[in-house]
Order: structure tokens, then C-alpha cells, then sequence
């Protein structure tokens, strides 16, 4: 096998330069060109400063087949990528009618009117293809500088993983590896409550010494999406099976999944409903549960109960208990589920209840404790206690993966196989 390609990241923007904002780019990026078979020589962040912004890309450009520029596409002064790309690239701007007439509509949809200055956004160099944005109002753009293909993706993270993804890995394997099916070069998967590192391990270890298999993750506050790529189809399946048998069928899942999904849809399925009794999570499982459009017709409600007081006058856990187990423990997250099952016409409920941190821990119990209760009204109670590592935020996140998927376990009868 030769060398793998050479790609060059840049990402643009004072507030990067600056600190204002945590660049995740990156690390989004490098990890899924990696796995489509590139090398990244480096990543570049760049303030808003035009001769930078010029030097950087042209130096990229010459020692690389793939530039990938970050950022610069609103609507402002300081928005300099679509102007600087056309310098460098030899060429001139032009006006998109098509992109600013989708613009005015979706100001006008909004009851906004749109400014003047967005027309800069309808402007892309000539020469190159428009990306449109399906979750913003930047478009992107990709052409080619000589040899070397150049991407324009916005800043927000949000629009440039949607954008990235459904556009622009489509464009990079047609340049780069021919009009071969996507889906047949590739297996997806999604891992749940697997430290990142874990998962790498694994990895490593099932695969061996493998000539040609890539893999890629992208990590998510819900889940670590990862691609398999490269050797052959059976090697590619040998991997996923691997994984299958080290972790369990309940945290690898085949394709893109989201484990509030998992649980709407065997929920949906069966005509069944859900209540929730949060403490230590404040709502979070709930939330995600109804991002979900459409999840009224699974999701009752939630009782944030966080004190203990709460937790007696509204889910009638008893004082004895929270006096001699307390109030993060195996048998006050069974009164907590019990409690809603009898105030609820449900058919699920779901209780969480821990210490998050960074105070309230001891050495019986330290910060990352936590206890959740999945008890379906036909197939009793499923129960488990976690010790999670990391900040509140971490733990808190961690809890409710936990609490998706083990209701999702109570309501088809699987098995709980859920340690992290």
C-alpha cells in the first residue's frame, strides 16, 4: 500500500484564535477522514486576518490533495472565506439567485425580514459546487485549487456535521475512490456507555494485523458513532461481530442510533407509555426523550423530585427509607419507580437517582453513584447501580444513557448487560 493521501484542516475565525470558542472541529474531522483513508498533515486555526487566511491556503493547497476550510461564510465583514478562496483559486465570485431567493423565503417564513448584508451569503467562487445547508443559512461550497479538492463547510457544529456528512463525504469518495456504493464499502455501528478508549482498544485488538481496515468515531453527547472501512466485506462484518461479543447486542448497535430513538420506537411499537422520576438528572432523560417529534404519544411525564421531601410527598418513598439507605440507593430508586407506577397510568416507569458531584459524595458512596429503576407494569423491575466517572455534566449524561437504555431492556426483555 502506498502513502494515504494528505488532507489539511483549516478552521477560521478570531473567536478560535482567541478562546472564546472551543474549536471541536477537529477532532470531528480528523477522525472521519482518517477513516476514509486520508492522512491529516496538520489543522490550522486562523483569526480573521486576510494575508493569514491567504498564506495558509495557499501553502495548503500546494502540499495537499484535500483542504477542508472551516467557518468564515455568514453574513459579515469578518466572514472572509468565500472572498479569499476565489482569490486564491484564480477566480471570481458570483451571485447565486437560487441561494438568495431560498434565503428571503426562509426569512419570510419566520415573519423576518432579511437584511441587506445576506446577500453575501448568495455569493460562491466561480468554478466551484454549491453545498446547500440544510440546518443554517451558510451555504458551503467544494472545487478544486489544481490537484487539490477544497471544501468551504460553516462554522456551527451542528451545520457542519449534517453538511459534512450528507454532502460532502458523498463529493470526497467520488474524487478521491471512484462512484463506488457507500454503503457497501462500510459498516456503521453506534456504541453506547463505552469510554471512547475502551472502544478503541477493542478495536485494536479484534482487528489484529488486518492490512487495510480503517475505522473512524464520532463521538456525540449520547453515543460514539463509528464506521468500519477498508479490507473486505467479511473482515469489515468479522470486526462488528467481535465487538458483538465483547460488549453485548444492547451497547453495539448496526447503524446511526440514538438511544432516546431506541427507546421511542420499541415504545411506538407496542402502544405503550412512559413516566419518569429524575433526581440526580433534573429532567435530562425526559429531554431527550422528547427532542424526539411525535413523543407525546409515548411520553406522559416526568416528577423532577430532588429532595427527599419529593421524593416521599410525590412518589410516597418511605422516610425509614431514605433515613437508613438514603436517598441515592437500591431500595429508594425501587419506592421512587414503584411510586410512579401507582400515581401514573403508564405502562413504564423509570427512576434515576445519584450523586453527580462535585460535593455530596462520601466514601460509602462517592461522586458517580448512581441507581436507576426500569419497572414495567407486566414484567417487573429491572435495577442497576453505576459508579460514573468524569464532571457533573459527564456523570449527569451518563445517568440518563443508562436510564434509556434500561428501560428499553424492561420493555423487551433483554438482557441488562451494562457496565462501564
Amino acid at each position: 500500500m502506498g502513502d494515504p493521501p494528505a488532507s489539511i484542516i483549516l478552521s477560521v475565525g478570531t473567536e478560535l484564535t482567541e478562546g472564546s470558542i472551543l474549536n471541536t472541529h477537529f477532532r470531528f474531522l480528523g477522525a472521519e477522514i482518517k477513516g476514509m483513508g486520508f492522512y491529516t498533515r496538520r489543522c490550522v486555526q486562523i483569526p480573521d486576518d486576510p494575508d493569514i487566511f491567504r498564506r495558509e491556503l495557499r501553502e495548503a493547497a500546494q502540499s495537499s490533495v484535500l483542504v477542508i476550510i472551516t467557518g468564515g461564510l455568514g453574513p459579515t465583514s469578518d466572514d472572509l472565506t468565500r472572498g479569499i478562496v476565489a482569490e486564491v483559486a484564480g477566480t471570481t465570485l458570483r451571485f447565486e439567485s437560487s441561494i438568495w431567493e431560498d434565503l428571503v423565503l426562509r426569512y419570510s417564513t419566520q415573519g423576518r425580514t432579511i437584511a441587506s448584508t445576506n446577500r453575501k451569503q448568495a455569493q460562491i467562487p466561480s468554478g466551484f459546487q454549491i453545498m446547500p445547508n440544510a440546518v443554517g443559512t451558510a451555504p458551503g461550497f467544494c472545487g478544486q485549487m489544481g490537484e487539490c479538492m477544497v471544501l468551504a463547510l460553516p462554522g456551527p457544529p451542528a451545520e457542519l456535521e449534517e453538511m459534512f456528512l450528507n454532502q460532502a463525504v458523498p463529493l470526497i469518495r467520488n474524487r478521491f475512490f471512484g462512484a463506488q456504493n457507500l454503503q457497501s464499502s462500510e459498516i456503521i455501528a453506534t456504541s453506547l456507555m463505552i469510554p471512547e478508549s475502551v472502544l478503541e482498544q477493542a478495536l485494536q485488538q479484534i482487528s489484529g494485523t488486518e492490512g487495510g481496515m480503517l475505522w473512524s468515531t464520532r463521538v456525540a453527547h449520547d453515543r460514539i458513532v463509528l464506521t468500519l472501512r477498508g479490507s473486505q466485506p467479511r473482515e469489515r462484518q468479522r470486526i462488528l461481530s467481535g465487538l458483538l461479543d465483547r460488549f453485548g447486542s444492547v451497547r453495539i448497535r448496526r447503524g446511526d442510533v440514538q438511544p432516546s430513538r431506541l427507546l421511542y420506537d420499541a415504545l411506538l411499537q407496542r402502544e405503550e407509555r412512559i413516566a419518569l422520576a429524575e433526581s440526580c438528572t433534573g429532567g435530562l432523560v425526559s429531554k431527550l426523550l422528547t427532542d424526539i417529534p411525535g413523543s407525546s404519544q409515548v411520553f406522559w411525564g416526568t416528577l423532577v423530585a430532588y429532595s427527599n421531601e419529593a421524593k416521599q410527598s410525590l412518589l410516597g418513598v418511605s422516610e425509614n427509607v431514605l433515613n437508613d439507605s438514603g436517598a441515592v440507593s437500591a431500595e429508594a430508586v425501587s419506592g421512587m419507580s414503584e411510586g410512579l407506577l401507582q400515581r401514573t397510568p403508564v405502562d413504564l416507569g423509570v427512576a434515576v437517582t445519584g450523586i453527580a458531584g462535585p460535593e455530596g459524595g462520601s466514601e460509602k458512596k462517592p461522586v458517580g453513584t448512581v441507581w436507576i429503576s426500569a419497572r414495567y407494569r407486566r414484567g417487573g423491575e429491572l435495577r442497576r447501580g453505576f459508579h460514573f466517572h468524569g464532571n457533573r455534566d459527564s456523570i449527569r449524561r451518563r445517568s440518563a444513557v443508562a436510564a434509556l437504555l434500561l428501560a428499553e431492556c424492561a420493555l423487551l426483555g433483554l438482557e441488562a448487560d451494562l457496565e462501564y
